[in-house]
């Protein structure tokens, strides 16, 4: 009886360590928001690569990708709320 491993090629070993050093990259960029977190500032082009790598885990790990809305479509149901109220409330600005 012969066994035989299953040894994978080396461009399987590759791919493999570039998912490992994005998701090190991932943990870093969160560590780091979360110190700036911690001194009381907002750094947002460090929060933007986070996500972005984080996206990229994502594919490497077979999961969808949902890319970042632009500022003002994320907050467009607060708008959409404000008004509601000022026509229940008949107040106008």
């Amino acid at each position: 009886m012969t066994i035989r491993p299953d040894i994978p090629s080396i461009d399987d070993l590759y791919i493999a360590a570039g998912g490992r050093h994005i998701t090190a990259a991932r943990n870093h960029l969160h560590a780091a928001i979360c110190k700036f977190d911690d001194a009381g500032y907002d750094h947002d082009p460090t929060a933007r690569a986070y996500s972005f790598v984080a996206g990229i885990v994502a594919e490497f790990n077979g999961r969808p990708w949902r890319p970042v809305q632009p500022l003002l479509q994320q907050y467009n149901h607060i708008e959409e709320a404000a008004k509601e109220y000022r026509r229940r409330a008949g107040v106008s600005y």
